[in-house]
């Protein structure tokens, strides 16, 4: 019995060895993971923080492709193509797991050729914004040179128009010294009762600038009653777009010097006791007016 004791001691010692060193190991294997469950929380977080600057980055690169404004149809297609590309690629980061720096890499590559593109885009329109710019300048003045050319043309219009209104009155026959007077056979001036026939004088002044050759001056008298005489059924004349009652006419021939006139009216039985009004027209003009009285 006390022969097996010192064989006894010597179990009792070796497996006090193993249970140490099992203790050992599993100290060393917990310092172990707890070391790499350290690592692995602070790559997570680090994976997290990571994808956190990533989803911020790619949200302001949205608001900034958002910003960009142009007229240009085509570039405008193009700037919407990037703005899905972006919401596409926010959509994946709201599923991504944290645990991989290589989808981070991935990321951070897609967003780097999203500002790339944007860079350039920026330029685009820039240049776009300035040729715009130039070209609305460019347009303004050309507007303002065609303004002051239509200007300048109804300013010599209205010049022309005036000159040519002058022109006319100055070119326009006048009468002057206008007179009726009845008279009879032997042309002495009588009472109405005894007259023959109306005689009217005239005179029409020099007018070097009046048109030369034959003219035609008609004569529209008026009873007391404002019955207009009439030459007869088919006497008229146009004037200023109306078609008036002459009396009596004459065609004469001017030659710019003074001409002295007269028309005769014969008496058909039509006159009254009264006031009369007598007219004198001639190329669209009404060139005198007059009152008598017969007694």
């Amino acid at each position: 019995m006390e022969e097996n004791k010192p064989v006894q001691n010597t179990k009792n010692k070796s497996l006090m060895f193993i249970i140490y060193g099992l203790s050992a190991v599993l100290v060393i294997l917990f310092i172990f993971f707890m070391v790499e469950w350290s690592k692995n929380k602070k790559h997570i977080a680090a994976i997290h923080q990571e994808k956190e600057l990533l989803t911020q980055e790619l949200s302001e690169l949205s608001t900034n492709y958002d910003q960009l404004k142009t007229s240009n149809d085509t570039l405008n297609e193009k700037l919407m193509v990037e703005q899905e590309k972006i919401a596409t690629l926010l959509d994946e980061m709201k599923k991504f797991r944290d645990n991989s720096y290589a989808e981070i890499n991935k990321y951070k590559r897609e967003i780097g050729t999203l500002k790339t593109v944007l860079r350039s885009y920026v330029v685009q329109i820039d240049s776009l914004n300035r040729l715009n710019q130039q070209l609305v300048q460019e347009n303004t003045q050309v507007k303002q040179q065609m303004d002051w050319v239509r200007e300048r043309n109804t300013k010599l219009e209205n010049e022309q128009k005036s000159m040519q209104k002058v022109i006319a009155i100055a070119s326009a026959l006048t009468a002057e010294n206008f007179t009726v007077v009845p008279i009879n056979k032997k042309g002495k001036e009588v009472n109405w009762k005894k007259c023959f026939q109306l005689r009217a004088d005239f005179v029409i002044p020099k007018n070097v600038t009046a048109q030369r050759g034959t003219h035609i001056v008609y004569l529209r008298l008026k009873r007391p009653d404002d019955k207009v005489i009439a030459f007869s059924e088919k006497s008229f004349f146009k004037f200023q777009n109306a078609s008036l009652t002459y009396s009596a006419k004459r065609e004469f021939e001017y030659e710019g010097e003074r001409l002295e006139m007269a028309i005769y009216w014969p008496n058909d039985g039509s006159l009254v006791k009264g006031k009369y009004t007598a007219e004198l027209f001639c190329d669209n003009e009404n060139i005198g007016s007059t009152e008598f009285y017969l007694k």
